[in-house]
Parts: structure tokens; sequence; C-alpha cells
């Protein structure tokens, strides 16, 4: 990658996050306690052990926080389980978010706030888990701002099923079986940028709208907003994907997610054939 690229890349990074931040300053304790209100749903342990409960936020009316793969200007959520107890592993179950345009930008995520399932697997499933920590994210209006939500529960063993949590896991996107997807074909190929990937997904259409969004699981790589086109049942998308240290990177196939975010349904898809 030539520095040219490397220092457009940083500038846009930058630029992106200032749009997101705006003129907000880091906040801190009661600053947004009109705007932000969160709670552990402390949820029910499964037949192997796991444990599945969720971080519920609730956003003053206008507001909203972002996805994981929060587009151009957004922030995602990261969290800090340091302080948790008997647990060895989460995983996320993330509700299928909305496309929002922002003055030419695209963001992805949730309005009026979230809730996100979680999946924590114990370290001994005889015994009961804490969960302690925080979670950093972006909430926006007008403005953004970066919030610290911290939390505590001691999850139950014997906690009933809650429905909010079913809800919202059965808000997922769809698998690639239940969308009918019949075939994902990516090309990956070398640029003076870094690599870009082309796929073509064999699947019906999700809607009128449809915006594709690219994952490659590695934090070392930029990967631009993807460009998706549609002939018939074939979706097209396109991404250039570039090493944020400027030096050589791979990328394993089956690593990337293809997301297609459709105004009627959404559909993830994991691997890249």
């Amino acid at each position: 990658m030539g520095k040219s690229h490397l220092f457009c890349m940083i500038l846009h990074r930058a630029l992106s996050l200032i749009l997101a931040l705006g003129s907000a300053v880091p906040a801190v304790a009661g600053s947004y306690e009109n705007t932000v209100h969160h709670t552990i749903l402390p949820g029910w342990q499964e037949a192997d052990g796991a444990h599945i409960a969720a971080l519920h936020v609730d956003l003053a009316p206008g507001w909203k926080t972002y996805w994981r793969a929060p587009g151009e200007g957004g922030i995602p959520p990261l969290f800090d389980w340091s302080g948790s107890e008997n647990l060895k592993s989460v995983g996320f179950i993330w509700p299928a978010p909305e496309v929002f345009d922002n003055s030419g930008y695209r963001t992805i995520g949730y309005k009026g706030g979230m809730t996100l399932p979680m999946r924590l697997v114990p370290i001994d499933p005889s015994k009961p888990i804490t969960i302690r920590g925080q979670v950093d994210m972006g909430v926006c209006e007008e403005i953004c701002m970066p919030v610290t939500l911290p939390f505590s529960a001691a999850l139950p063993m014997n906690g009933p099923r809650d429905p909010a949590i079913a809800a919202a896991m059965a808000s997922r996107p769809f698998t690639r079986a239940e969308a009918k997807v019949q075939d994902v074909d990516c090309d990956i190929e070398p640029t003076d940028r870094g690599l870009a990937l082309n796929a073509v997904v064999d699947m019906p259409p999700t809607g009128v709208i449809e915006n594709a969004v690219v994952e490659v699981r590695n934090p070392r790589i930029w990967v631009d907003p993807a460009v998706n086109q549609r002939d018939g049942n074939k979706l097209h998308i396109s991404a250039d994907l570039s090493s944020i240290s400027g030096g050589a990177m791979m990328v394993d196939r089956s690593a990337i997610t293809l997301t297609v975010l459709g105004s009627d349904y959404a559909v993830e898809i994991q691997g890249c054939d």
C-alpha cells in the first residue's frame, strides 16, 4: 500500500469518528442519565450449561446506537468482562439492525435502543455465572457521544425464559438455509490498495432496498463500505480491503461474513466459498 493511500485511509477514519462524535466530549456519570437507561436481563440456563441473558438499552426518543459493524461514522459496542466470575466465553446474537443515511454517510444500528442477547459459557456449568464489567458504545441524535455503561448481575441457574430476550433472538437475520441461498461465489484479487472482494450471491430479493455488509473478523483489516447490485436472483457485492498497518495481509474466506440488510428481512451468510 502506498503512503498516500494509507494517509487517505487514516484521514477517512478520523473524519468518520469526528462525524460520529460531533462536538461531544467523553461522557461522565450523570451526563447522559436522561438519554440512556440500561439493564441486564438475567435470562435462563440452557440444557448444555450455557446461559442466555441480554443487555437491554433504552434511549430517549430520536436517539440511536450502533450494530457490531456500525458503518462509516459509527462506534461499535466494546465489552469489558474483566470482573466476571465463572465465565469462559461470550457470544452475541445480534438482532437485525436498520440502515441510516447521515449526510451521505451510511451507519447501521438501532433506533430507540436495543435488546442484545448473549450466550455465556461458564467455566463450571454446575455453578452460576456472575458478570461484571462495562460496555463502551456510541449514542447519537443530531450529535453523538460515547457512553460507558457499567453492569453487574448474578445470573440465576433456574431462571425462566424471558419473552423480551426470545423476541430479540427471533429478530436475528435469517441463516443461509432459511433464506434459500443457493450459491455464494467469492473472488479476491490484489489491487494497488490491498485486496478487492467480489461476491455473487444466488438468493431471492430481501426487499425493494438492499444494503450489503462485508466483515472479515480481523481488526487489522479495514473494510470499505460494500457496494451491491442485483441482477435477478444474483446479488453482486463488492468491497475493498486494506491493511491498517500498510503491510501485506491474508483473508480467511471461512471468516468472511456477508450480511444483506433488506427492507423486508435480513440474511447473514457465514463463509465465502
